[in-house]
């Protein structure tokens, strides 16, 4: 199409696999297990790619569709601080402070079809057609414009996955798992097919809940639940193989993951960590966030994953940390979490740990972690309130990384696929054309 710039722009298709490893998939395209993604890539540039810090699925999206680090887009977790409280609130697409890729190109007369990105909810408009991803709790606001809410509610649409099934049956889980795909699929081709779109985006959620659930199955070669694992991935590369021979020659097309996976050995929770050493206090017999510590005598706290706070005097409610005083807290922190070892073989938990000022820029850094703890593969932290701070994992086998996800970069693009997931979103607009 020529775009408001005179441009003449390609159009340009972006799939998302959430949660999948590179090393993985490279590991079953070889394999031959993945015949359609074999084909796929070797159209391209298929690579290994760093995500996010905090490796959360809700900040890696946020990045991507944004091209920006936390510290501008605003978003550092699926849970966060309410402003001026230690109450907790869950960030939406309202709270995404810099504009996504779609909305450049959607402004730029572009017609956008954007499916099940998670963290979009509530849709709100723009040229074509939105789907919220998740956390969508109702489709009613999860899709702009209403027409395309008519369709996907008469159809029997799924937002995601029901989770839950898994502490019921593994089985349960994977029946679901199915169902949700063949939902997706049919979603995907129709907007495909109904919709004039120049750019197109969809992402697959389900293999992220396979992963967590199933992950230790697959890696030890279980005779039930690994072939289970894989034969989800085979019906999902025939999916991408259907609607890959759909696209027009000349699109340019794109996909990746928003992180890595890899297996839980330990739950590690750091507020006991920190309660131990006198930084954290709290009230009450079960608290359960931190809406329950102690103010007066709390001079750090966690939140999931590894996001480090200071009870910091003139940001915190009841903030007791002096900012002259940060500086030396901090320290003591890092060296608690780099020294903390596995009670069983004595190994290192935590890979490193980064100041946010270091990692984290713009108008909104001020609102993220003091410091991010980055764990060694199969330590899975936590930010939750517990008693003890290791635990085996219960229901949940498998964990994200930051450092193995994949990204792919079709010959079309003309572009070298970014080592980072920030990249993405310029290559995309850089691609398109005339995007201002």
């Amino acid at each position: 199409m020529i775009n408001n710039f005179g441009v003449e722009s390609p159009r340009v298709a972006v799939f998302g696999l959430d949660g999948t490893p590179y090393s993985f998939l490279k590991s079953e395209i070889e394999a031959g297990t993945l015949p359609h993604l074999g084909s796929l890539v070797s159209r391209g540039e298929f690579r290994q790619m760093e995500t996010e810090i905090p490796a959360i699925s809700s900040v890696a999206w946020a990045s991507f569709m944004t091209g920006v680090n936390p510290g501008e887009h605003g978003i550092y977790g699926f849970t966060d601080r309410k402003p001026g409280t230690y109450d907790i609130t869950f960030p939406n697409y309202g709270d995404l402070k810099a504009e996504p890729v779609w909305d450049r190109i959607s402004r730029a007369g572009g017609r956008c079809c954007v499916l099940n990105v998670p963290s979009t909810y509530p849709a709100r408009p723009l040229n074509g057609v939105l789907v919220s991803g998740f956390v969508a709790p109702t489709l009613q606001r999860a899709v702009y414009p209403p027409e395309a809410f008519d369709y996907l509610s008469r159809s029997g649409y799924r937002i995601d996955v029901d989770a839950s099934l898994a502490r019921r049956s593994l089985d349960l889980l994977i029946d679901d798992l199915h169902a949700t795909l063949e939902k997706r699929r049919e979603a995907i081709l129709h907007f495909l097919s109904q919709e004039n779109w120049d750019f197109f985006m969809a992402v697959f959620t389900g293999t992220d809940r396979l992963h967590h659930f199933l992950w230790r199955f697959y890696v030890e070669g279980d005779a039930v639940y690994r072939p289970e694992f894989l034969r989800y991935y085979r019906r999902l590369d025939e999916i991408i193989g259907e609607i890959f021979s759909l696209m027009p020659a000349d699109t340019a097309l794109f996909m990746l993951s928003d992180h890595g996976f890899c297996g839980i050995e330990k739950e590690v929770f750091l507020n006991p960590l920190l309660a131990q050493a006198g930084l954290l206090a709290l009230r009450g017999s079960e608290p359960k966030t931190i809406a329950d510590l102690d103010a007066g005598s709390t001079r750090a706290y966690c939140m999931d994953p590894g996001r480090i706070y200071l009870n910091l005097r003139g940001r915190e409610p009841g903030g007791i940390v002096a900012p002259e005083a940060a500086e030396g807290i901090l320290d003591q922190i890092t060296a608690l979490l780099t020294g903390l070892r596995d009670p069983e073989n004595g190994g290192q938990v935590i890979e490193w740990v980064a100041r946010g000022k270091e990692i984290f820029s713009g108008p909104c850094a001020e609102a993220g972690p003091d410091l991010v703890a980055v764990p060694k593969p199969g330590y899975d932290l936590k930010g939750r309130m517990a008693e003890e701070i290791f635990a085996r994992p219960q229901l949940l086998s498998g964990m994200h990384t930051h450092n193995d996800a994949f990204v792919f970069v079709d010959s079309v693009a003309g572009a070298e696929a970014p080592a980072h997931i920030r990249g993405l979103a310029p290559l995309i607009e850089k691609t398109w054309g005339g995007v201002a």
